[in-house]
């Protein structure tokens, strides 16, 4: 059981859940998360640049971010072009109320919200009639970023905007 948990996860370009895995393998839940606790100490014990982090409920095989430059040349893109900018701007200007990353990304945004949701990045509160949106500890976990306090995401992200002219541009712009 051990190999084919370690090989959904290698596989799985998503965080998965313990539930699905089990599904998939025809297991007990309990059985997959002790595996998957099992497959985490031994990534960890020894000098290997993968890890196995949980992100909410579901879990995610992927390199240390401290190896992330390296392999980058060498990796497709998780998230699809328009998820990723919607997120950018999530986490730049957050706290931001949904209507107005509408106003910015268009009328897509809200399919990419749901998405990003799915995926634990952001998380939605109601504020009155408005919705406003913050990225969560999985978004800094995935990331690779030191803290989850919004306004060091921010200003982690705008150093690399000011690094890179034609971010600086698209950001300007907004």
């Amino acid at each position: 059981m051990k190999e084919k948990v370690e090989a959904i996860l290698f596989v799985s370009s998503e965080p998965i859940s313990a539930t699905k895995i089990a599904k998939i393998i025809g297991a007990g839940v309990k059985d997959v998360e002790e595996t998957i606790e099992e497959l985490s100490r031994e990534y960890a014990s020894r000098e290997t640049s993968i890890e196995i982090v949980k992100l909410g409920k579901k879990y995610l095989m992927r390199v240390k971010p401290e190896y992330s430059e390296v392999v980058r040349a060498f990796t497709e893109k998780d998230m699809e072009r328009g998820v990723l900018r919607t997120l950018a701007i999530i986490a730049v200007k957050q706290p931001i109320k949904l209507s107005d990353l509408a106003r910015i990304r268009g009328n897509r945004c809200y399919e990419h919200v749901k998405k990003l949701k799915e995926m634990g990045f952001i998380s939605e509160e109601k504020k009155g009639r408005a919705t406003i949106l913050r990225t969560t500890k999985n978004f800094a976990i995935y990331f690779g970023l030191k803290s989850s306090d919004p306004e060091e995401i921010k200003e982690t992200l705008l150093r690399i905007v000011k690094k890179d002219r034609k971010l600086e541009e698209y950001f300007g712009k907004i």
